[in-house]
C-alpha cells in the first residue's frame, strides 16, 4: 500500500508533529483544552461551578437537586489525561490525512507534468526556436522575397496541432499555445493570399509583379506588407514566450 519512502517521510512528519503539535485544528484544540483543564482544576473549584450550575437551574426550573459529597480535592487525572490524549492522537490523524492527500496530489501532478513535458519535447522537434520559420518570423521583412522552406515548421505547426492530441493538460500552458496557434494560422492564411512565386520558384514575394523592382507601390501595398511584418513579429514573441513559460512550468 505504502512504499518505503513514503512510510518514512510520515514517520519523520509524524515525529515533528509530536514534538509541536499543531493545534490549531479546532477539534483537537477543544479536547486538549478540556483534558487540561480536568488535570489543572481542582475538585474544589469544580464543585463551585457545578453548584453554580446546579443554582442556575433550580433557579429556572423550580425543581432542587445536588451533587454527591465532595469527595476529594485531587485533579482527575485520568479524563484529563484521556482526553488530551485523544486530542493528540486526532491531530496526528488529521495530520496524516492530509500528508497523504498532499503526497495524493503532488503524484497526480507529476503525471499531469510528464505528460505535457512530453507534448512540449514534441512541440520544440515541430516548431523549435532555431527553425527556418523562426528565423523568418524573427527578422524577415515581407517587402523582400522569401524562400518557400522558411514556412515549413509554421505550416506543420498551423496544420496539425489544433487537435485534442496536441492540447496541454495544464490550462496555463495551452492557453498561450491556443493563442499562439491562432496567431499564427491567420499570418500563414495572409501570407498565402498576399504572396505568389517569382517564376517557377523557389523564392516567394508579397509585391504585384507589376511593381516587383521599383518603389512605386500604391498604398494597399504598404499595408499589407505592414499586416504581415507586424503579424510575425507577434508569431514569434508568443512563440517565445511560450517557450519560456514551459520551460518553467515543466523543468525542461
Amino acid at each position: 500500500m505504502f512504499n518505503q519512502i513514503e512510510v518514512k517521510e510520515f514517520l519523520i512528519k509524524v515525529g515533528k508533529r509530536w514534538l509541536f503539535p499543531d493545534l490549531a485544528n479546532k477539534i483537537t484544540w477543544l479536547v486538549v483544552s478540556i483534558g487540561g483543564t480536568f488535570l489543572l482544576t481542582p475538585v474544589v473549584l469544580k464543585q463551585l461551578f457545578y453548584n453554580w450550575l446546579v443554582d442556575t437551574i433550580n433557579l429556572n426550573a423550580g425543581e432542587y437537586f445536588t451533587f454527591a459529597e465532595l469527595q476529594s480535592d485531587s485533579p482527575d487525572y485520568i479524563i484529563g489525561t484521556t482526553l488530551i490524549i485523544l486530542g493528540l492522537l486526532h491531530n496526528i490523524t488529521n495530520r496524516y490525512f492530509l500528508y497523504k492527500t498532499a503526497v495524493t496530489e503532488q503524484q497526480e501532478l507529476e503525471a499531469l507534468n510528464e505528460v505535457d513535458r512530453l507534448l512540449f519535447k514534441e512541440f520544440l522537434s515541430v516548431f523549435p526556436s532555431n527553425s527556418l520559420s523562426i528565423e523568418l518570423l524573427k527578422g524577415h521583412d515581407f517587402g523582400n522575397s522569401y524562400h518557400e522552406n522558411g514556412t515549413t515548421q509554421l505550416d506543420i505547426f498551423v496544420n496539425t496541432w489544433n487537435t485534442a492530441e496536441k492540447e496541454f493538460l495544464d490550462v496555463t500552458l495551452e492557453t498561450p499555445k491556443k493563442e499562439l496557434w491562432l496567431k499564427c494560422h491567420k499570418f500563414v492564411y495572409e501570407l498565402a493570399c498576399g504572396s505568389h512565386f517569382i517564376g517557377t520558384g523557389p523564392l516567394l514575394t508579397c509585391i504585384p509583379d507589376a511593381y516587383r523592382g521599383t518603389d512605386n507601390w500604391p498604398q494597399h501595398v504598404d499595408d499589407k506588407l505592414k499586416m504581415l511584418n507586424d503579424l510575425a513579429t507577434e508569431c514569434y514573441e508568443l512563440h517565445r514566450e511560450f517557450v519560456l513559460l514551459s520551460r518553467r512550468k515543466l523543468k525542461c
